[in-house]
């Protein structure tokens, strides 16, 4: 089984870094064999509108998303994480969304992603409200949608500023392992 992670911060070692390495510790536990990405750390243009892709089901661009996009067709799970900006996902998330455009289902009503994938979003933030961390999840959510993989489970934290910060939520670094170690599980009660 393999999964893709897909973190989109700007840095590797932040605090959504740290939580979805805990899910990593507990998915690898599992037996499950993982790719992890940090978009901050890529080089992902922006979509050009072209729309090229929409009957191409390919990207104009050459760059790291092609790379991304090969790894999402061949996961059985994938993870994708951003801290909150502004009560959003990141600049990078969004642009790795808008660019994954030749998976999408919106133009030709089906999408070349294999059935029986599953998705799990995580978002972290600073303040303490759900509600933003809650708007990250609805958008993860609605990416999948769009991709046919179905979303199973989410995780969010908040109250998150720094490393430290995240350090100091062992418990929640807990729930991130064991939601890691249960996904194997999950991704078998998918496929039946």
């Amino acid at each position: 089984m393999r999964a893709i992670c897909i973190i989109g911060s700007p840095t590797g070692t932040g605090s959504t870094a740290l939580l979805v390495d805990s899910s990593i510790a507990g998915m690898q536990a599992s037996g499950i064999s993982v790719e992890r990405y940090v978009l901050g750390e890529l080089h992902i243009n922006y979509c050009r509108g072209c729309r090229t892709c929409e009957t191409e089901r390919a990207c104009v661009q050459r760059d790291d998303m092609d790379h991304l996009l090969r790894g999402i067709l061949a996961a059985d799970i994938v993870l994708l994480a951003s801290p909150s900006y502004w009560g959003d996902v990141t600049g990078q998330m969004k642009v790795f969304i808008d660019r994954s455009l030749p998976l999408c289902n919106a133009k030709a009503s089906e999408t070349p992603v294999p059935p029986h994938k599953i998705g799990v979003a995580v978002a972290v933030r600073a303040g303490r409200s759900l509600a933003e961390n809650q708007h990250i999840v609805d958008t993860f959510a609605h990416y999948f949608g769009h991709l046919g993989i179905r979303m199973v489970a989410s995780l969010t934290t908040e109250g998150v500023n720094t490393p430290e910060d995240m350090q100091r939520q062992q418990a929640k670094l807990e729930e991130a392992y064991q939601l890691g170690w249960s996904l194997s599980r999950l991704y078998a009660e998918n496929v039946s």
